[in-house]
């Protein structure tokens, strides 16, 4: 025979499991929101840095070392990103959606995994490209490389996750912003079609 006092202890029983059942949930998400990758963005409207020249640095292309001297003398975008940031993802797309206006000019985007990838793990440059813009890594005009320290430390002493420079055919560091899918305006002033095409 069930007593009164046995519905009340059934009862607290299973109100005490669902506590404990949504107590459990409750810090599952938060230890999931704790654990996912955050970083601070690059500012989307910076000052042009007045007359200053961009420096010379090492980064490497599939395990390769290459120095960015090597790509001066034309209009040139570095961005520095992190393959699980979703302002670079966009970014990424918003390139691939540019691309035939981009080939038919002599720009180069330097597109540079940060160094230690924003401070988490992430898949590599290469997985990454395949993954949003697959076309964009056959294209002479898009260069998928990583930062060296020497590098990030010059380009991004503060390391955002997403940032990028544009760097006039002269040398100079005319553009400082990040997430292109929102600046692209920046960046396009600087696809001009090659002379004579």
């Amino acid at each position: 025979m069930t007593t009164a006092n046995d519905s009340s202890h059934h009862r607290f029983q299973a109100r005490g499991s669902t506590l404990v059942a949504t107590l459990a949930l409750l810090g599952l998400a938060s230890a999931a929101a704790a654990a996912a990758p955050t970083g601070k963005m690059g500012p989307t409207s910076a000052p042009a840095p007045q007359n200053m020249a961009a420096p010379n640095a090492p980064f490497t292309i599939d395990g390769r070392s290459a120095e960015l001297k090597t790509y001066m003398g034309h209009p040139l975008v570095i961005w520095q990103v992190a393959t699980w940031c979703p302002s670079c993802r966009a970014g990424l797309e918003t390139f691939a959606q540019h691309q035939a206006e981009i080939d038919k000019s002599d720009i180069t985007i330097l597109v540079l995994r940060d160094y230690k990838n924003g401070g988490y793990p992430g898949v590599g440059m290469h997985k990454f490209v395949e993954q949003v813009a697959p076309k964009l890594l056959n294209d002479p005009h898009f260069v998928i490389g990583k930062d060296t320290k020497a590098l990030f430390d010059l380009y991004n002493p503060h390391h955002f996750i997403d940032v990028y420079q544009v760097i006039a055919p002269d040398g100079h560091i005319v553009v400082v912003s990040s997430t292109p899918s929102a600046t692209f305006n920046k960046i396009e002033g600087f696809i001009k079609p090659k002379t004579g095409s």
